[in-house]
Protein backbone atom coordinates (compact mmCIF):
# COMPACT_ATOMS: atom_id res chain seq x y z
CA UNK A 1 0.00 0.00 0.00
CA UNK A 2 1.61 3.32 -1.16
CA UNK A 3 0.33 6.23 1.84
CA UNK A 4 -0.97 9.34 0.38
CA UNK A 5 1.03 12.30 0.66
CA UNK A 6 -0.34 15.11 3.09
CA UNK A 7 -0.98 17.24 -0.62
CA UNK A 8 -3.15 14.32 -1.61
CA UNK A 9 -5.03 14.24 1.51
CA UNK A 10 -6.18 17.98 1.12
CA UNK A 11 -7.17 17.85 -1.92
CA UNK A 12 -9.46 14.81 -1.10
CA UNK A 13 -10.74 16.61 1.81
CA UNK A 14 -11.30 19.68 -0.13
CA UNK A 15 -13.06 17.50 -2.84
CA UNK A 16 -15.57 15.53 -0.07
CA UNK A 17 -16.03 18.97 1.14
CA UNK A 18 -17.49 20.30 -2.14
CA UNK A 19 -18.99 17.05 -2.73
CA UNK A 20 -21.26 17.36 0.60
CA UNK A 21 -21.91 21.48 -0.22
CA UNK A 22 -23.57 19.75 -3.45
CA UNK A 23 -20.52 21.55 -5.71
CA UNK A 24 -20.32 18.55 -7.69
CA UNK A 25 -18.17 20.78 -10.41
CA UNK A 26 -15.65 21.75 -8.25
CA UNK A 27 -15.22 18.39 -6.12
CA UNK A 28 -15.51 16.73 -9.70
CA UNK A 29 -12.48 18.80 -10.72
CA UNK A 30 -10.91 18.26 -7.42
CA UNK A 31 -11.31 14.63 -7.83
CA UNK A 32 -9.94 14.08 -11.46
CA UNK A 33 -6.82 16.63 -10.33
CA UNK A 34 -6.54 13.61 -7.55
CA UNK A 35 -7.18 10.59 -9.91
CA UNK A 36 -4.43 11.66 -12.39
CA UNK A 37 -1.85 12.65 -9.90
CA UNK A 38 -2.25 10.12 -7.25
CA UNK A 39 0.26 7.18 -6.70
CA UNK A 40 -2.13 5.77 -4.11
CA UNK A 41 -4.21 2.95 -5.61
CA UNK A 42 -7.23 2.95 -3.27
CA UNK A 43 -7.23 6.88 -2.63
CA UNK A 44 -7.76 7.17 -6.75
CA UNK A 45 -10.31 4.55 -6.23
CA UNK A 46 -12.29 6.56 -3.72
CA UNK A 47 -12.14 9.08 -6.26
CA UNK A 48 -13.27 7.56 -9.10
CA UNK A 49 -16.78 6.01 -7.00
CA UNK A 50 -17.11 10.09 -5.73
CA UNK A 51 -16.30 11.68 -9.19
CA UNK A 52 -18.94 9.04 -10.31
CA UNK A 53 -21.81 10.63 -8.16
CA UNK A 54 -20.80 14.06 -9.18
CA UNK A 55 -21.25 13.05 -12.62
CA UNK A 56 -24.77 11.35 -12.14
CA UNK A 57 -25.91 14.40 -10.23
CA UNK A 58 -24.29 16.93 -13.02
CA UNK A 59 -26.03 14.45 -15.54
CA UNK A 60 -29.60 14.48 -13.87
CA UNK A 61 -29.43 18.73 -13.82
CA UNK A 62 -27.72 19.81 -17.01
CA UNK A 63 -26.28 23.00 -17.46
CA UNK A 64 -28.26 25.86 -18.90
CA UNK A 65 -27.39 29.14 -19.80
CA UNK A 66 -25.54 31.58 -17.11
CA UNK A 67 -24.97 28.00 -15.44
CA UNK A 68 -22.12 27.90 -13.12
CA UNK A 69 -21.61 24.05 -13.88
CA UNK A 70 -17.67 22.86 -15.09
CA UNK A 71 -18.03 23.14 -19.37
CA UNK A 72 -15.57 20.24 -19.38
CA UNK A 73 -18.13 18.25 -17.97
CA UNK A 74 -20.59 19.41 -19.77
CA UNK A 75 -18.77 19.08 -22.78
CA UNK A 76 -18.04 15.24 -21.59
CA UNK A 77 -22.17 14.81 -20.72
CA UNK A 78 -22.61 15.81 -24.37
CA UNK A 79 -20.31 13.55 -25.58
CA UNK A 80 -22.24 10.70 -23.47
CA UNK A 81 -25.44 11.62 -24.68
CA UNK A 82 -24.31 11.16 -28.66
CA UNK A 83 -24.45 15.22 -28.85
CA UNK A 84 -20.70 15.02 -30.69
CA UNK A 85 -21.15 18.17 -32.74
CA UNK A 86 -22.50 20.04 -29.27
CA UNK A 87 -19.12 18.56 -27.20
CA UNK A 88 -16.49 19.09 -30.04
CA UNK A 89 -17.92 22.94 -30.13
CA UNK A 90 -17.22 23.20 -26.44
CA UNK A 91 -13.91 21.62 -26.67
CA UNK A 92 -12.86 24.21 -29.49
CA UNK A 93 -14.59 27.23 -27.63
CA UNK A 94 -11.93 29.92 -27.11
CA UNK A 95 -8.96 27.51 -28.05
CA UNK A 96 -9.52 25.46 -24.89
CA UNK A 97 -8.46 22.05 -26.96
CA UNK A 98 -5.13 23.80 -27.42
CA UNK A 99 -4.74 24.79 -23.92
CA UNK A 100 -6.32 22.43 -21.78
CA UNK A 101 -5.46 18.69 -22.06
CA UNK A 102 -8.60 17.25 -20.72
CA UNK A 103 -10.66 19.20 -24.00
CA UNK A 104 -7.60 17.87 -26.16
CA UNK A 105 -8.40 14.59 -25.06
CA UNK A 106 -11.96 14.99 -25.24
CA UNK A 107 -11.96 16.32 -28.93
CA UNK A 108 -9.43 13.48 -30.06
CA UNK A 109 -12.05 10.87 -28.46
CA UNK A 110 -14.76 12.66 -30.10
CA UNK A 111 -12.81 12.34 -33.56
CA UNK A 112 -11.79 8.93 -33.00
CA UNK A 113 -15.29 7.75 -32.25
CA UNK A 114 -16.41 9.63 -35.25
CA UNK A 115 -13.92 7.98 -37.42
CA UNK A 116 -11.60 10.86 -38.47
CA UNK A 117 -8.34 9.48 -37.63
CA UNK A 118 -6.17 12.08 -38.86
CA UNK A 119 -8.19 14.75 -36.71
CA UNK A 120 -8.25 12.17 -33.69
CA UNK A 121 -4.45 11.99 -34.54
CA UNK A 122 -3.34 15.53 -34.31
CA UNK A 123 -5.86 16.56 -31.33
CA UNK A 124 -4.40 13.19 -29.06
CA UNK A 125 -0.80 14.50 -30.14
CA UNK A 126 -1.74 17.75 -28.10
CA UNK A 127 -3.27 15.94 -25.14
CA UNK A 128 -0.11 14.03 -24.84
CA UNK A 129 2.24 17.03 -25.48
CA UNK A 130 -0.11 18.58 -22.62
CA UNK A 131 -0.01 15.64 -19.83
CA UNK A 132 2.38 12.81 -21.22
CA UNK A 133 -0.53 10.51 -19.09
CA UNK A 134 -2.92 10.71 -21.27
CA UNK A 135 -0.75 8.29 -23.73
CA UNK A 136 -1.47 5.62 -21.11
CA UNK A 137 -5.05 6.32 -20.80
CA UNK A 138 -5.86 6.48 -24.52
CA UNK A 139 -3.86 3.47 -24.87
CA UNK A 140 -6.65 1.70 -22.74
CA UNK A 141 -9.42 3.62 -23.84
CA UNK A 142 -11.91 2.17 -26.22
CA UNK A 143 -12.20 4.73 -28.35
CA UNK A 144 -9.10 4.93 -29.51
CA UNK A 145 -9.12 1.13 -30.98
CA UNK A 146 -9.09 1.77 -34.59
CA UNK A 147 -6.36 4.61 -34.39
CA UNK A 148 -3.96 2.21 -32.46
CA UNK A 149 -4.21 -0.50 -35.07
CA UNK A 150 -3.51 1.93 -37.56
CA UNK A 151 -0.02 2.08 -38.53
CA UNK A 152 0.58 5.35 -38.98
CA UNK A 153 -0.38 6.24 -35.98
CA UNK A 154 0.85 3.57 -33.48
CA UNK A 155 3.26 6.02 -32.44
CA UNK A 156 1.10 7.95 -30.32
CA UNK A 157 0.60 5.25 -27.86
CA UNK A 158 4.33 4.39 -27.59
CA UNK A 159 3.81 1.67 -29.83
CA UNK A 160 6.23 0.74 -32.43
Amino acid sequence: MVPATDAEIKTYTQALEAFHKKSWAKAAKLLESLIESSDTPELRERARQYLAACRQHTDKAPAGPGDDADPFLRAVVEKNRGNFASALEMCRKGGVDQKDERFAYLAASIHAVEGRTDEAAKALSRAVELNPKNRIHAFHDLDFAELRGNPGHRHLFGLS
